[in-house]
């Protein structure tokens, strides 16, 4: 389980309820949702002050995650 696998379902679970907001930011803390915020950057300064260096998950709220693909050229080395 990851340190974040508690806030993540958190997200999960409250999603529906949350999708009215898309583009916002939301502070999650254990199984509680702390607040929402219009900007990341507020989301974080409140997070870190009143959690300090306890884990929590900042994320903006989506209907569906982002995916991104990636591709590298290759190139063969010379031996």
């Amino acid at each position: 389980m990851t340190k974040l696998q508690k806030e993540i379902e958190t997200y999960n679970r409250l999603l529906p309820s949350l999708l009215p907001k898309v583009g916002k930011y939301v502070l999650i803390k254990g199984d509680s949702l702390v607040e929402t915020f219009d900007s990341y950057q507020d989301a974080m300064k409140h997070g870190y002050a009143e959690f300090k260096l306890q884990p929590f998950m900042v994320k903006q709220i989506a209907p569906a995650e982002r995916i991104a693909y990636f591709t590298r050229d290759l190139v063969a080395c010379p031996a």
